[in-house]
């Protein structure tokens, strides 16, 4: 298995062992012989302001930037080459999240851990100084089982569905109450999720339409983005910096939000509030959403 990258690389976070303002091209990555095999079987790939971390078997590499210890190391310096976070090696990570400038680490027992900057409380600490590894705390009795990260947030849902925030309340109103998840995902700004009625639920900045609602630049509370049962039931959802994207169980994808760029996969690039349908896309199986990050990461048998 090997792993190509391309894209801004000004801190090294694309793993090339240098650091460039730009890999223009699909470049293959040197990877650790132990990192080579893990991702022959599984792994996930996550990236952040200007770090990226592969997960494997319960083991994590990380590359890039690290001047507030988002790679958990204590040396505020960047590296260019995938290396191993030898301070997670013990607690069996199964899931990783990339914020701006902080990383989360969702551990097999529902434990969540974070390391980076909590400036804003995102790591549920409200501190100026570098977090090596913190445990986020629960504030319930049912362990985590899903995390995600944005600008200056987290969010993790429950067992048993309920969400936990943490981080900047000036865009992102801390909830609290919000039951029956299954899913969430957090923008640079907003945060949607998905319950086990089929709803969609978003908060936060709104100026895009990135929320589900007309008109309105800031949606302080949680609101129920419309949605028809018709198009079937939502299987995922993902959010991208200033868009959202659902799977269905007919294996099509709708988008709303921002499309300056032609992220919602229309000829148009209006944008939209509504969840609409994405005609040329049918049997998908899988949605992932960019961000504003410039970086590529594809695996290549």
């Amino acid at each position: 298995m090997q792993l190509f990258a391309w894209g801004t690389n000004s801190h090294g976070q694309l793993g090339q062992g240098y650091e460039s303002e730009l890999v223009s091209v699909p470049t293959l990555t040197a990877l650790p012989e132990e990192l080579e095999n893990a991702i022959a079987h599984n792994c996930q790939i996550t990236g952040g302001g200007n770090h990226s971390i592969i997960s494997s078997n319960g083991r994590i590499w990380g590359t890039g930037f690290n001047n507030v210890g988002q790679l958990c190391s204590i040396e505020k310096k960047s590296i260019s080459f995938f290396s191993e976070i030898h301070t997670l090696t013990s607690r069996n990570i199964t899931s990783v999240a990339c914020g701006w400038d902080f990383s989360l680490f969702l551990a097999a027992d529902g434990t969540l851990y974070g390391c980076g900057s909590s400036s804003f409380g995102q790591l549920g600490i409200l501190s100026n100084e570098t977090v090596n590894l913190t445990e986020l705390q629960n504030t319930g009795t049912h362990p985590f089982s899903q995390v995600s990260a944005g600008l200056r947030n987290s969010v993790a849902v429950t067992s048993n569905g309920y969400l936990q925030v943490w981080g900047s309340e000036k865009y992102v109103k801390q909830v609290s109450g919000l039951s029956a998840v299954v899913k969430v995902s957090c923008g640079q700004q907003h945060i949607v999720a998905l319950n086990t009625l089929n709803q969609l639920i978003a908060w936060g900045t709104n100026n895009h339409g990135q929320c589900g609602q007309e008109r309105l630049k800031h949606i302080q509370y949680p609101s129920a983005i419309e949605w028809d049962e018709a198009n079937g039931k939502i299987l995922d959802v993902v959010s991208g910096w200033t868009h959202c994207m659902v799977l269905t169980d007919r294996q099509q994808v709708y988008t709303w939000g921002r499309n300056t760029y032609g992220q919602l996969g229309r000829a148009s690039l209006t944008n939209t509030f509504r969840p609409e349908k994405i005609p040329e896309l049918e049997g998908i199986t899988s949605i992932a959403a960019g961000r504003v990050l410039n970086t590529r990461w594809p695996l290549i048998n």
